[in-house]
C-alpha cells in the first residue's frame, strides 16, 4: 500500500491537495499507511464499514456497468469457441492477453458521464471543473434517479450489443 502512495506521488502533475477515498479495509487503516498518506500531503476520507454502497463511486454507479461489459466480453469469447477443451474434456481457461483486452475494453465502454455522475451522486465534487460544490449544485440539481438513468441506458446499450454480437457470431 505506502509503494501505491508512491506511485500516486509520482504521477501527481502538481502540488494541490488531494483526497483518497477509501474502505475500511485493515491495510488503508494502517498507521503506516496513514503517515504516508500524511507526507505527501494526501488526505485519506475512510468510509466506515458497511457504507460503500452509499458513499464510494465505484459500489455507486460504475461496478455494475463494468462488470457487465466484462461478463458480455467472455459470453462473446464462449460463443466463439474461445474456451475449447482439454484432454481430459474440461473447458481452458482465457489466456491472460484474453482477460487483460476484455478488462480494457470493459473500461472504455464506461462513458465519462457515469464516472462524473457518480461522484456526484456521492457527493465528492469539489474542484470539478475548477467549480466548487455549491456552484455544481446550482448549475444541475442531480437527483439519485439522474445517475439511475444513466445506468440503465447504458446497461439496456449493453445487453442490445450483445444481442447483436451474439448473433453475428453465431451466423458465423
Amino acid at each position: 500500500m505506502r509503494n501505491y502512495v508512491d506511485y500516486i506521488n509520482e504521477s501527481r502533475t502538481n502540488s494541490d491537495p488531494m483526497m483518497m477515498v477509501y474502505d475500511s479495509f485493515r491495510g488503508h487503516l494502517e498507521e503506516s499507511v496513514k503517515k504516508k498518506f500524511h507526507e505527501n500531503g494526501i488526505d485519506l476520507a475512510v468510509i466506515p464499514g458497511g457504507l460503500t454502497s452509499i458513499c464510494q463511486p465505484l459500489d455507486v454507479a460504475i461496478n455494475k456497468p463494468f462488470k457487465d461489459n466484462l461478463r458480455k466480453e467472455w459470453h462473446i469469447w464462449m460463443a466463439n469457441g474461445g474456451a475449447g477443451e482439454t484432454a481430459a474434456g474440461n473447458l481452458r481457461r482465457a489466456k491472460l492477453s484474453d482477460v487483460c483486452g476484455w478488462v480494457k475494453r470493459s473500461w472504455d465502454n464506461i462513458s465519462e458521464e457515469v464516472i462524473i455522475q457518480s461522484f456526484k451522486k456521492c457527493k465528492i465534487s469539489n474542484h470539478l471543473d475548477e467549480l466548487e460544490n455549491e456552484d455544481i449544485d446550482s448549475l444541475s440539481e442531480l437527483e439519485n434517479e439522474d445517475i439511475d438513468e444513466i445506468i440503465q441506458d447504458s446497461d439496456k446499450e449493453n445487453e442490445e450489443e450483445f444481442e447483436i454480437e451474439m448473433f453475428d457470431s453465431q451466423a458465423r
